[in-house]
């Protein structure tokens, strides 16, 4: 008598069956997310202290904020609370993102939030920039428009 094959029909097979998450993509995510929070968090805070002025290459760089200087900072001084929620946002999700991941590889389980929590935090990281553009380009408008 021959052998008999272990699965006789392909849709016996769960494609998912014995595999965890890779913890270099989660701890990548993580990493990348941290990343994005400081890189945000440090333009922040240098275009508020000045050291950073109207610039083609860093900040939030809409027509109105690069129309004068005074646009730039009432554009940059409005927008500083979001970009506050921003980088914190990033941390945040990095931080959940890497426990996320080691926990997922101590226990050797699968734990679908390991991909959620960092898609959400980019979803979320984005958002709020954009917010923060539209935010930055009102203020400057209309501090373009006063002359202040």
């Amino acid at each position: 008598m021959g052998q008999q094959p272990l699965h006789t029909h392909d849709d016996d097979i769960d494609p998912t069956e014995g595999r965890t998450m890779d913890p270099a993509g989660g701890l990548a995510f993580a990493v990348g997310l941290i990343t994005l929070g400081a890189v945000i968090h440090y333009v922040k805070k240098q275009v508020a202290s000045g050291s950073i002025q109207r610039n083609s290459a860093i900040g939030i760089r809409t027509k109105a904020t690069m129309s004068s200087d005074n646009a730039w900072e009432a554009g940059h001084a409005a927008a500083a609370p979001l970009l506050t929620a921003t980088y914190l946002t990033a941390y945040a999700a990095g931080a959940i993102t890497a426990a996320i991941t080691v926990a997922a590889k101590l226990s050797d389980i699968e734990k679908p939030a390991a991909i959620a929590i960092p898609v959400a935090g980019i979803a979320a990281v984005l958002a709020l920039l954009s917010v923060s553009a539209v935010k930055a380009n009102s203020a400057a408008r209309t501090a373009g428009h006063t002359g202040t």
